[in-house]
């Protein structure tokens, strides 16, 4: 039974609203992820003092929108001066301390979290309708309704939406301003400049990965440029521009303007100033930042000597490249470097199953129909390259580095999924039904533990912790179901080597700080006779991942744990001779 015509736009639209309450919905369970916190009080000290020195590892727009409805909460900030806040000149890791404090300790973390994640999620669900809007644009409304289905319901992309973090946010502004890119290749109007040009400015100050653009737009460029079609123009004259040269001058004047753009962005999300802070008196310590790269670190000396770039730029482009290779887990294996496979694996085990079989279904259906040239190229090829970038770069902190490619993949699988259904075939349809029904119900059966979402093929996030931890796995993000596992089983105190920056005693959990904790002052045996009996490990700690000791908590991981919280956090029963 086919559906109406009138009521396609209909479903989609539902689809949406699907996605955001599942995004919200899921937030009641789950306490901030581990960069969260310090991301918000970010935000908020940009825009309530103009501070750009905390966390300015990452550009500020992100942090800027979700703090912003907080501008309009009468929260506490008495304890926060800017003599205080100076210290973080002086001492990176203080910007954690007060952000801890103002969200925390001074204000109501619950309230903040809600509206700035809200923020979130409608971002994310402006990524849903982009999805949309160019699946419909390239292959029909039936298409769009594909790929917005593969999209709401994937466990990855709705874990992430409502997360204070630059990854949905800048999937959405690199595929929109691609899709305007696309546009502008397709013919040449203001609007599409202008957009396009506004969008890569909008990157500029989402994620540093905003560089990536240029090289993907360039392939796609000079792919235009010896294409024998020609590129319509209306804005000059002649309208029809054919020739390399024209073409080239053409794809040039685009990533000129973005660029430029860019540029102006830039200054204007720091305020047309130099200076981290007006008031302050000296710079950022960016010789704490050797890049060990003698002309790095001239270029980054000499932007900030001629103040080509805000001065908090600056130190956070230094900061990144010091920490593009990061020690990293997979396959039970610890890299101080990284690994090559990371994303290559990060991909298999954490795609759902039934987008996996529809990518490998699509693909032989394409090569040997051909049925969606039209856009295709554009959608897979900044899919890979970035792709190639992000394994290239080996920043291997978890699976929600190559999410720009997902919606990418998904207008292009919306695309050949409505192929595959007009072919009219009966076990055609039915196959696509199934994987339809398949992946609505592992989404569903999943809630509300997204993060920890592994698929099918690999045993489901019961076995996730054998792969992948961190932020593809155990964020922080499961003290809420601690303590309730603590209430059921009338655990009054516990011993915790917690992987996340969120205060347990907020959530009113007592407890002893093991070695890794945030919280951890120095080393806490187990064995001592006050010790509290049971002991609650993150798996990110259990893989030893970010420990003086990998093998500091090895022994547990031999034995049956008492309770699993969101697949994140064991418990176990403290034996006697436990050390920690």
């Amino acid at each position: 039974m086919e559906i109406s015509r009138s009521a396609k736009p209909v479903f989609c639209f539902v689809l949406t609203l699907i996605f955001v309450a599942l995004s919200l919905a899921s937030i009641a369970y789950k306490s901030p992820t581990y960069d969260e916190t310090v991301h918000l009080f970010a935000g908020y000290s940009y825009l309530k003092w103009g501070d750009y020195r905390v966390n300015p590892e990452h550009p500020p727009l992100v942090k800027m929108l979700a703090a912003a409805p907080l501008l309009a909460l009468d929260l506490n900030t008495a304890g926060i001066t800017p003599r205080e806040r100076y210290i973080v000149q002086r001492d990176k890791n203080y910007g954690w301390v007060l952000a801890h404090r103002f969200v925390f300790a001074d204000n109501d973390a619950e309230t903040l979290f809600f509206y700035a994640r809200l923020v979130m999620v409608l971002l994310a669900a402006v990524l849903a309708l982009c999805v949309g809007r160019w699946t419909w644009e390239l292959y029909g409304i039936e298409a769009a309704g594909v790929a917005l289905f593969l999209f709401c319901f994937d466990p990855n992309i709705i874990a992430h939406s409502s997360i204070v973090q630059t990854d949905v946010p800048f999937a959405l502004v690199f595929f929109a301003a691609t899709y305007f890119f696309w546009r502008s290749l397709e013919q040449l109007t203001w609007i599409n400049l202008l957009a396009t040009a506004l969008l890569f400015a909008v990157a500029a100050v989402t994620k540093f990965s905003f560089v990536t653009i240029i090289p993907i737009w360039l392939v796609l460029g000079i792919v235009a440029i010896l294409s024998s079609k020609p590129l319509q123009s209306p804005i000059t004259i002649p309208q029809e521009i054919t020739g390399s040269c024209r073409k080239a001058a053409l794809v040039g004047t685009i990533l000129l303007f973005s660029v430029l753009f860019g540029y102006l962005a830039i200054w204007t999300a720091y305020q047309f100033r130099f200076e981290a802070i007006s008031f302050q008196q000296g710079k950022l310590p960016l010789a704490d930042l050797s890049a060990d790269n003698s002309w790095l670190d001239w270029l980054f000396q000499l932007c900030r000597n001629y103040y080509v770039l805000p001065e908090a730029l600056i130190y956070g482009l230094a900061d990144v490249y010091r920490h593009m290779e990061r020690t990293s887990y997979l396959l039970g294996e610890i890299s101080q470097s990284g690994f090559w496979l990371y994303f290559p694996v990060a991909f298999l085990v954490k795609t759902p199953a039934p987008t996996l079989l529809l990518i490998i279904i699509g693909s032989v259906y394409s090569i040997v129909h051909r049925p969606i040239a039209r856009g295709a190229f554009f959608l897979l090829v900044p899919a890979l390259l970035f792709f190639l970038f992000a394994v290239w770069s080996r920043l291997n902190v978890g699976w929600r580095h190559i999410l720009p490619i997902y919606p990418f993949l998904l207008v292009w699988l919306g695309g050949v999924v409505s192929a595959m259904w007009r072919s009219g075939k009966l076990w055609t349809r039915r196959a696509l039904i199934l994987l339809g029904v398949w992946l609505c119900g592992s989404t569903l059966w999943s809630y509300p533990n997204y993060l920890a979402y592994f698929n099918e093929f690999v045993g489901g996030p019961s076995r996730g912790h054998l792969f992948l931890v961190d932020s593809s796995l155990d964020w922080g993000q499961d003290l809420k179901g601690l303590k309730k596992w603590m209430s059921r089983n009338h655990v009054n105190k516990i011993q915790l080597a917690y992987f996340g920056t969120a205060d347990p005693a907020y959530y009113k959990i007592d407890a002893v700080y093991l070695p890794g904790s945030v919280y951890h002052t120095q080393p806490q045996l187990t064995d001592v006779a006050d010790a509290p009996p049971y002991v609650a490990i993150s798996e990110t700690f259990l893989a030893g991942l970010y420990l003086d000791r990998p093998d500091r908590y090895a022994r547990f991981r031999k034995r049956d744990p008492v309770a699993v919280i969101g697949h994140s956090i064991r418990v176990y029963k403290v034996i006697k001779g436990d050390r920690t």
